[in-house]
């Protein structure tokens, strides 16, 4: 058995062990769990440079069933998406984990948090590790009860617990479509085996599947289409994707550390991350690749817009994520499947950075801390500041530059090519503000859970001061070359391993032969970030700056696009009054009152027999039973 092994499995000993101990290990669970974290994560750096080294790594453990032709061999796979996913789940899981020390410590759950954060991170590694389709649609409901689990971490919290109950709901919701893939592609392939399901792709490319075969309609549809979007519903679910984005705001009630873990490193990146592995099937289905990229380009252009009305520093950050999650099945869905594994490591690393930080801000600038010096908020400012930043201008660099820039305008239609475009750099812009904005409100008049109050002439915002300025600045500009070397390497690095893109040649241009596709992109990200300040500079002059066109779309983005409200009108009270009705009119009208008239009928039997001589009654019943006994046995026996 190989050491790689040991990647998923030192964090689930861990959980278990906290889980077994009761009360002999109560508040020392970091004691464990950081240690177990952090073997992982060195285990997943040897991964990776034998990787790097050209190996694939396969680990065959046990045959976990056989049932006719349904195998399923439990193995586990690490070749270069996986090694890549796994220095971000145990790298930023590690992190959060040391976090997480201070942070709990009081708390009445501490030993129940931390077994379930390493149960989270080891689902996560098992996930992104696992050979087998099966496997995978396990560890992702593993994952989803963790999830409900620390989301309601505060029981105490009416809040905590509905919104864990709907995070649970709507992911047990799209997960049927995933179960639904899972069932088509064994169906398809004759296998579960992620490896042979993607060797045999192009042999059932050309393969259909009738919808409604039984009323005598021809509706044929590409079965690779199909099992993609099954499996595409999985994903909308858990990288929230629109109209399944309403569970990520409300995970904000979990604590901070979870925050951080969910949106950064373990359970929103799953859905890429199964896009991206499975891209040599989503590949051959133009109808699925347009469907993602649609989903994708809705979601991020849309979550950005809900993200600007946010009052809620916290809410704004899930918000931000489920943007940047829809750029990344934008990408997917255009075949920039290397660009979108590269997104999802640099916004991983970004927002991990951003909610930890954000916690550290909110302490250091809360109004009952007079003790914080003027150079600290000063370099909070400017750290915060440049990490939001680089979070604004990095997608533009992923999208719009290097071999991917040609994906924008590849496609048949002008039409298509614009709205990319504008989704594109519509997206950028509005990243740009939310940014800007969560920033600025972090270093206003602090109210308990980030909400803000009136920002006095102490605490404005000084991101534009000389000193900020030209930090920034400078910090984007190494950012920015930084990030397009690592890209580079990163796309070289994915080669082998995923789905061909849509276009067969790639961009051989220089850093300074780039054209105006990239200019423009930086200029609309810089061009929100002074537009932000501006927004921000004429608010606290002007409290009723805006047109009543503009206060009408404030207030819709401010209530989400009343999303939640459309599914308790027409889903969540119609399923909830159907039930009542079930429950009146067939539970205690029919079923009741069945079973209590079977119980009548027998009470008076009963009453009947009594009247009968007793002992009679009785000869007589077990003699017919005996006599028919032996014959029964007599004819069997001869037969």
């Amino acid at each position: 058995m190989s050491l790689y092994t040991l990647i998923p499995l030192i964090p689930l000993t861990a959980s278990i062990t906290l889980a077994l101990s009761g009360r002999r290990l109560s508040g020392q669970g970091h004691r464990i769990v950081i240690p177990a974290v952090a073997a992982s994560f060195v285990l997943s750096l040897f991964a990776f440079f034998e990787v790097a080294g050209g190996a694939t790594i396969h680990i065959p453990l046990y045959r976990m069933f056989e049932s006719g032709d349904l195998v399923v061999d439990l193995a586990l796979f690490i070749d270069q998406l996986t090694v890549l996913l796994l220095l971000l789940v145990t790298g930023v899981s590690s992190v959060v984990q040391v976090y997480s020390a201070r942070y709990m410590i009081g708390d009445s759950r501490h030993s129940r948090f931390f077994a379930l954060t390493s149960l989270f991170t080891s689902a996560m590694i098992f996930l992104v590790m696992s050979s087998n389709l099966l496997l995978t649609y396990i560890f992702w409901e593993v994952m989803g009860l963790c999830s409900y689990l620390l989301i309601s971490h505060y029981p105490q919290r009416r809040s905590a617990y509905r919104a864990a109950t709907k995070t649970f709901l709507v992911n047990s919701v799209a997960d049927v479509g995933l179960g639904f893939g899972v069932i088509l592609a064994f169906h398809t392939f004759g296998t579960l085996d992620i490896p042979q399901i993607l060797a045999s792709v192009e042999q059932v490319a050309d393969e259909t599947i009738q919808l409604v075969p039984w009323i005598g309609i021809d509706a044929s549809v590409s079965v690779t289409t199909l099992i993609t979007l099954f499996l595409f519903v999985g994903a909308m679910g858990k990288s929230a994707q629109v109209p399944l984005h309403v569970w990520l705001p409300l995970a904000m009630e979990a604590p901070t550390p979870v925050s951080a873990l969910i949106h950064a490193a373990t359970m929103v990146n799953a859905g890429p991350f199964l896009l991206v592995r499975l891209s040599p099937l989503i590949a051959v289905s133009p109808t699925a690749m347009t469907v993602i990229a649609c989903v994708g380009g809705l979601t991020a252009i849309f979550a950005a817009l809900v993200a600007l009305p946010q009052s809620d520093v916290k809410r704004t950050l899930a918000y931000s994520t489920v943007s940047q999650l829809g750029f990344m099945t934008l990408l997917c869905g255009l075949g920039a499947f290397a660009a979108a594994i590269f997104h999802l490591l640099a916004h991983g690393f970004f927002k991990a950075f951003l909610f930890l930080s954000t916690g550290n801000v909110l302490a250091a600038t809360h109004p009952h801390r007079h003790d914080t010096h003027d150079s600290v908020r000063g370099s909070k400012q400017t750290v915060l500041g440049v990490g939001a930043l680089l979070l604004s201008v990095f997608p533009p660099i992923v999208l719009f530059a290097g071999p991917y820039e040609q994906l924008w305008r590849a496609q048949d239609f002008a039409a298509a090519g614009v709205g990319f475009w504008l989704i594109g750099l519509g997206t950028v812009f509005f990243t740009s503000i939310y940014v800007f904005r969560a920033v600025s409100m972090l270093f206003a008049t602090s109210l308990p859970g980030g909400r803000v109050g009136a920002t006095t002439s102490s605490s404005e915002p000084r991101l534009f001061s000389g000193r900020h300025v030209v930090a920034v600045v400078v910090a984007a500009i190494v950012g920015s070359v930084v990030v397009l070397g690592a890209w580079s390497v990163v796309a070289d690095f994915l080669a082998p391993v995923v789905g061909r893109a849509v276009l067969a040649e790639t961009s051989t241009r220089t850093l300074a032969e780039w054209p105006l596709s990239l200019a423009i992109p930086l200029f609309v990200a810089f061009a929100g970030w002074v537009t932000a300040y501006a927004l921000d500079r004429r608010a606290h002059t002007d409290a009723s700056a805006g047109s009543r066109s503009m206060r009408v779309l404030y207030v819709f983005f401010l209530n989400k696009g009343y999303i939640d409200e459309i599914y308790d009108r027409f889903i969540v009270n119609p399923s909830l009054s159907f039930s009542r009705w079930l429950w009146r009119h067939v539970d205690m009208d029919g079923i009741d009152r069945m079973v209590m008239g079977i119980g009548s009928v027998v009470g008076a039997a009963g009453r009947l027999f009594r009247r009968v001589e007793p002992r009679t009654m009785h000869e007589n019943v077990l003699a017919t039973m005996f006599w028919l006994t032996a014959a029964l046995s007599v004819f069997y026996w001869i037969t």
